[in-house]
């Protein structure tokens, strides 16, 4: 297992231009690639579905039980402490983008199928592991997957966490776009941050004119030379210190005709902004000090009272909560500005209670200048009653493995689950382990890898002998 495993983490399956045959990209063609090949050498029939998707089979049956993992990953981004696209073994620990979003459950599965194919094992029902190249950009991959490919009976997403997952937030992505106000226009050259929708941005930089009003007012608390003596001004500082900032944080650089100023922050999933420390908000919060210009259409004022702040669903008017999915949470993933317009991602995690329609009539009716939702993609809820004989199987083989009672649990990640009748999240992360998903030095015990492996293998000849 180890072994695919470190062949399968260097493969930079990050999307990338689509090409023929490769609709994300080269390399999360060459990992769907990876995973048929590797299948077939262990006697599984397989299927390649226009590079989007694949399959992998074993067993007889009229009937088929899905196991839907994918193979794509978020970008790496700066400060691992190990080389991210190389499996590194230390502590007990695996380290590696991948290792448990989603490539660890890939090779679990492909492994515990063919344990049970190697036993000879007589299976009623066939199993196929469908994998993916897109699921963390749309799961248009799954989509495409579900247009042409046979709908299991039943499937279990080890994508999520443990003991199982049977209800998750709606997911609204939404490319937010405002006219540039006159702050911008004269003063700021150029702003950039994040990826990814769904990942909390951990480096982010805007560069100002020098001879700009505000390029001007930097110098001055330099003395003419730019250094990071600009974030001990005292009125700088206060209000960095005041936002709950680090004066380290930040960092200026002289560029020339420029003055770039650079924020750091910590990396993390979207499902859970409060749990990283957007450096997008940073930028803001140091601009807001300087951006007292008397516009109704002052972006720096919008950006920090409505998107960047822990309560900025509250401050939209489109909070909500219920007890089935949970509070509804946002994070702004990337921001990017061009000659007219500043331009930023919200990722929304929707609790049932919530119309997505009218969360975003609420946003646009905020947004400065006469801004607009430039593009947008819904993921619906999902919600399975605990008494489903899917749920009660997956969960005694939980109980059976761990001597741990079995309980379903919510959460604002989005899995393929949702994307096929009668599926749920199961594992492989146990409750209380850190793994650090979509934040840097992705990691995952030994040992809770292979008791994991175990639970699939278990899964399996539950849901289909």
């Amino acid at each position: 297992m180890l072994n695919d495993l470190a062949e399968i983490i260097a493969i930079k399956s990050v999307l990338g231009e689509a090409q023929e045959g490769a609709p994300f990209g080269i390399e999360c063609r060459k990992a769907l690639d990876w995973f048929l090949d590797k299948a077939q050498k262990y006697g599984f029939t397989t299927c390649n579905m226009d590079g989007y998707c694949g399959y992998a089979e074993y067993g007889d049956g009229q009937e088929c039980i899905g196991i839907l993992c994918h193979l794509d990953v978020v970008p790496a981004g700066d400060g691992w402490t190990t080389d991210p696209y190389k499996l590194v073994i230390e502590d007990g620990q695996l380290y590696g983008r991948g290792v448990v979003d989603d490539k660890g459950s890939v090779v679990m599965c492909l492994h515990a199928l063919k344990e049970i194919k190697e036993s000879a094992i007589k299976l009623s029902r066939r199993v196929r592991i469908i994998v993916g190249c897109n699921e963390e950009h749309g799961s248009a991959c799954i989509k495409h997957y579900v247009e042409h490919g046979e709908i299991p009976l039943m499937s279990f997403v080890p994508d999520s966490d443990f003991p199982l997952i049977n209800s998750e937030k709606g997911i609204l992505h939404l490319m937010c776009s405002v006219p540039l106000d006159e702050f911008f226009k004269q003063n700021i050259a150029f702003i950039s941050g994040g990826e990814s929708y769904n990942v909390v941005p951990d480096r982010a930089k805007i560069s100002v004119f020098k001879n700009s009003e505000l390029g001007k007012k930097l110098l001055k608390m330099c003395d003419g030379n730019v250094c990071d003596k600009i974030f001990s001004n005292f009125r700088v500082a206060g209000d960095i210190l005041a936002a709950g900032e680090q004066l380290g944080d930040f960092k200026a650089i002289d560029e020339g005709e420029v003055i770039t100023i650079e924020a750091t922050g910590v990396s993390g999933h979207a499902m859970e902004p409060f749990k990283a420390d957007n450096a997008i908000w940073k930028l803001f919060r140091f601009l807001d000090g300087f951006s007292d210009i008397d516009d109704e259409n002052n972006i720096v004022k919008f950006m920090n009272e409505y998107i960047c702040s822990p309560i900025s669903a509250e401050a939209l008017g489109i909070y909500k909560s219920d007890e089935q999915s949970g509070d509804l949470t946002i994070s702004m993933g990337i921001i990017k500005v061009d000659d007219d317009n500043l331009h930023f991602s919200l990722d929304l995690r929707l609790p049932i209670s919530a119309s997505y329609e009218e969360i975003k009539k609420q946003i646009v009716a905020k947004l400065p200048g006469k801004g607009k939702i430039e593009a947008e993609t819904f993921a619906p809820n999902l919600y399975i009653e605990e008494s489903s004989p899917l749920i009660q199987s997956l969960l005694s083989v939980y109980e059976e493995c761990t001597g741990q009672k079995g309980h379903c649990l919510k959460c604002g990640g989005g899995t393929y689950a949702r994307e096929l009748p009668n599926a749920v999240a199961f594992g492989p992360t146990f409750e209380g382990a850190e793994t650090n998903i979509h934040n840097i030095d992705e990691h995952v015990s030994v040992e809770q890898f292979t008791k994991a492996a175990l639970i699939y293998k278990k899964a399996i000849l539950k849901l289909a002998e």
